[in-house]
């Protein structure tokens, strides 16, 4: 049975599809929330605000496919505005039991846990492994 009700779930690494974070997220939770922000700090150094949108959409679309095809509901948000600020108040808004994130290896994502701790915010961390894409042994170009 599900120990947790609404799960949210931030699109912060672009690694979220991955089939072991679906099945974590999906076996423990309800209702899972997909977060998407467009985090204005972090265009001027990616892209174009219409690029991340889309690239981010994506990612969504494919997220919630996943989700859906396992029976959950899911509902989605997006938002602009600072990240860490966005998940917090999603969070408490959304009246969330914990917020699920795939780990990543670098300062934001430490700030964005810190965040979490000090707001007493439940979270988990899934560490996904990404699987390689090598073509075995077949090229049209031989």
């Amino acid at each position: 049975m599900c120990d947790i009700m609404i799960i949210l779930v931030p699109l912060l690494s672009g690694k979220e599809d991955n089939p072991e974070f679906i099945n974590a997220i999906t076996s423990k939770g309800k209702k899972i929330v997909l977060l998407q922000i467009v985090d204005k700090e972090f265009l001027a150094k990616t892209s174009t605000a219409m690029g991340e949108v889309m690239q981010n959409h994506a990612l969504l679309t494919k997220v919630k496919k996943s989700i859906q095809s396992k029976k959950k509901t899911v509902e989605e948000i997006t938002e602009w505005g600072t990240t860490i600020k966005k998940i917090l108040s999603i969070a408490i808004l959304q009246k969330v039991d914990k917020v699920f994130l795939v780990k990543q290896k670098n300062q934001f994502f430490e700030d964005i846990l810190k965040a979490m701790d000090k707001e007493k915010i439940p979270y988990e961390v899934i560490e996904v492994k990404v699987e390689e894409k090598k073509e075995k042994g077949f090229s049209f170009f031989k």
